[in-house]
């Protein structure tokens, strides 16, 4: 097989003041992308490696000796009666945890918050022996070397360390699937490779227990498989026979639950048998579906928890699974899935226990697309903003917030701080901010256009010698100049600092990045 051929050029953008940013431009035909995860190879260097970039975030944030927990969730998830059999699963609230990860998430977290995990001479132990699951849960951890306590370079656990005050949502990590783009290059030597698609990093981004750092988010489809849905409408880029730019939301797709009950969106005919559904409601309907946008449309802020409704039976949704569900409502809301929400009487008793059986042995549910025209569709992911549609810029000031439901982290009204909608960190300004840049075009003739930005962090960078990034707006402009008419931002931030720009490669950094976008 003869490799499709890469056409690159390389320039440099001045900018006002005297520094400049380094660009390349990368052209390949369009049968020569491809879309997929990744992950560490090497479970132990992932745990330690990020461990230790946290310890060094929370001495950035203030924290003067900072210790970090972090955990390796199970690569492959699972119901929680499989792989801890006879231990109930049920938290305070009400909540029960189907998944095995959320399940370890929010056992570590309630350990550690009531005091009640120690590391005592070299090994972790539990002070509350009469909580079988606990116990069961650090055997597993421990056994396989899940578990890693990192207080700096240098610096060895003292003979006891009881974890009194910890910050618990800051400094325990959950760590997904994730990785880091050297480590791919180097062992697969992909023709190129660069990083896009939005997965969780900060603390706030995975306060819930469904969430790990890391994990991706938002639409994914390969090979016509949707992997994971359009949790928040906004840009992606598919493939249906041509690549194009377009929008997506959650009510564009149809979900069969794994005891094959169907919901569609109560905009589309509805096929025999199947619940329609509505997006985030505030009125009485018979199926609500909740995004961590709720809130944002009818009240001007994330209201993070479904509406208290006593008789509602809900179920907790991450990518393809299920992985909790609850009675009455006021559950959490987490950053990278969604809440099915059945008024009483939707679904009989009977219905609900056949379904909870099923859960019991399978969490995995089907996504489809319900309107015509996304039908064909074998290869998209959701990334953004969108930069160019028929050739045009559609950015504004508020365009992320108005047309892409980006609602960054911001203090309230009352002094209380509001958690925002994922990526929480994301600069919301289209002309001011300079970061490392990537950004995918698509040619009038169908074909691709990459172009990355290289940025070192202004702590770091030498004045006149090294690359200042680019805004969204000097992106755009690159696309087009390019020969563009559709174009998205795939990264840029804190994911693409540092970077040089060498070879085919935008990866020669050490930054986290999950999932990869990939032309082999």
């Amino acid at each position: 097989m003869i490799p499709s051929p890469i056409a690159k050029t390389q320039g440099r953008l001045h900018h006002p003041g005297g520094s400049f940013a380094d660009y390349i431009i990368l052209r390949f035909p369009a049968d020569s992308l491809h879309f997929r995860d990744i992950d560490q190879s090497d479970p132990q260097v992932k745990l330690k490696d990020i461990a230790h970039l946290r310890y060094y975030e929370a001495h950035e944030r203030g924290e003067s000796d900072p210790v970090i927990v972090a955990f390796l969730q199970l690569e492959q998830d699972q119901p929680v009666g499989q792989v801890f059999p006879g231990i109930s699963a049920v938290t305070p609230s009400g909540e029960t945890l189907l998944s095995a990860n959320s399940f370890i998430t929010h056992a570590l977290r309630t350990l550690l918050s009531q005091g009640e995990l120690r590391y005592q001479d070299g090994s972790w132990q539990v002070t509350a022996p009469q909580q079988a699951s606990a116990g069961a849960i650090l055997q597993l951890m421990t056994s396989h070397n899940r578990l890693h306590l990192d207080l700096g370079p240098g610096r060895h656990p003292p003979a006891h360390l009881d974890f009194a005050d910890f910050p618990v949502y800051k400094n325990l990590i959950p760590i997904g699937q994730c990785g880091f783009l050297s480590d791919l290059v180097w062992r697969e030597r992909p023709r190129m490779v660069f990083d896009t698609a939005f997965f969780l990093l900060e603390h706030e981004d995975f306060f819930s227990h469904h969430s790990a750092l890391g994990e991706p988010y938002n639409l994914w489809v390969a090979d016509g498989v949707i992997h994971r849905p359009s949790l928040y409408r906004r840009g992606a880029i598919f493939f249906d026979g041509r690549w194009q730019v377009g929008f997506f939301g959650l009510d564009d797709l149809e979900i069969t639950l794994p005891n094959g009950l169907r919901l569609c969106p109560c905009d589309v005919p509805l096929p025999t048998g199947a619940i329609p559904f509505t997006l985030n409601g505030d009125g009485p309907s018979d199926l609500t579906l909740y995004t961590r946008y709720y809130g944002v449309a009818s009240h001007g802020r994330v209201l993070s928890y479904t509406p208290v409704a006593p008789g509602r039976f809900e179920l907790t949704v991450v990518d393809r699974r299920v992985v909790s569900w609850q009675r009455g409502g006021n559950l959490t809301l987490p950053q990278n899935g969604f809440v099915i929400s059945f008024a009483p009487g939707v679904l009989p008793i009977t219905e609900q226990r056949e379904l909870q059986n099923a859960l019991r042995s399978r969490l995995v549910l089907d996504y489809r697309f319900v309107r015509p025209q996304h039908q064909a569709i074998n290869q998209a992911l959701q990334v953004g903003p969108v930069l160019l549609q028929g050739g045009r810029c559609p950015l504004t000031h508020t365009y992320l917030e108005e047309q892409e439901q980006f609602w960054p982290s911001r203090p309230l009204e009352d002094g209380t701080w509001q958690i925002g909608i994922v990526s929480t960190d994301y600069k919301t300004d289209i002309d001011r901010s300079r970061y490392g840049r990537v950004g995918l075009g698509i040619d009038r003739e169908g074909n691709l256009i990459l172009v990355m930005v290289a940025c070192v962090k202004p702590a770091f960078r030498v004045p006149g010698v090294e690359s200042a990034g680019a805004t969204l707006t000097e992106l755009t402009d690159l696309l087009a100049e390019a020969g563009a008419v559709e174009a998205v931002n795939l990264d840029g931030g804190g994911s693409d600092d540092h970077s040089r720009l060498a070879g085919f490669s935008s990866s020669t950094k050490a930054s986290i990045t999950s999932p990869t976008l990939t032309s082999l």
